[in-house]
């Protein structure tokens, strides 16, 4: 797949990524996708077409497989000639990118995708989702220390997280730290009360 190409594939799903769920960002698509570039620098036999493709319809699993769209989608890559055993192995990936990847490619994908949701800048992304979810402060360093013991998939993308799980996972103690620092007790969601 050529530049053109990958512009214009990314031309289509940015709009469906930004509109459809209300929590992705402008340059989500492009951190997954250089976050899975730079994993996949370290892993052998990617196919570097399915893996861009993989990576830009991440988000996306839940509108391509809606009635219409997942044909919608195969017509727009045939249309620029992708390859129809590449195009069924993305239909096949999507649904399995973050509970069971199967390929390397979807191991890359699945990495680059929690590490987008870690670090800093998960933790940030964390506060807004339980921010709109109404959640507790203590919950909210709760689901920051259940994304930083996300499991990878490969040594690379391991080895990216280390230092984003080490952030986290401070950020989550002070958190708490500082709530019960004034009288209140800090406590685990869901221990039962001292």
């Amino acid at each position: 797949m050529d530049e053109k190409t990958r512009r214009r594939v990314l031309e289509y799903v940015k709009p469906l990524a930004v509109g459809l769920d209300g929590t992705t960002y402008s340059g989500d698509v492009e951190r997954v996708i250089a976050a899975s570039e730079r994993i996949a620098a370290q892993v052998s036999a990617i196919d570097p077409d399915l893996l861009f493709l993989l990576a830009v319809f991440s988000g996306q699993d839940r509108w391509v497989q809606r009635m219409g769209h997942a044909s919608r989608t195969e017509l727009f890559l045939s249309s620029l000639g992708v390859a129809g055993a590449t195009i069924r192995a993305l239909f096949r990936g999507l649904s399995r990118l973050r509970s069971g990847p199967s390929t390397p490619e979807e191991e890359v994908i699945h990495d680059a995708m929690a590490l987008d949701e870690m670090g800093a800048h998960g933790i940030v992304r964390q506060l807004l989702d339980g921010y709109r979810e109404r959640l507790e402060l203590l919950e909210m360093a709760d689901g920051i220390e259940r994304a930083a013991d996300r499991v990878l998939r490969t040594a690379s993308g391991e080895s990216l997280a280390r230092p984003r799980r080490q952030t986290m996972k401070e950020f989550a103690r002070r958190l708490r730290e500082e709530y019960a620092e004034f009288g209140v007790p800090s406590k685990k969601v869901g221990e039962a009360p001292g």
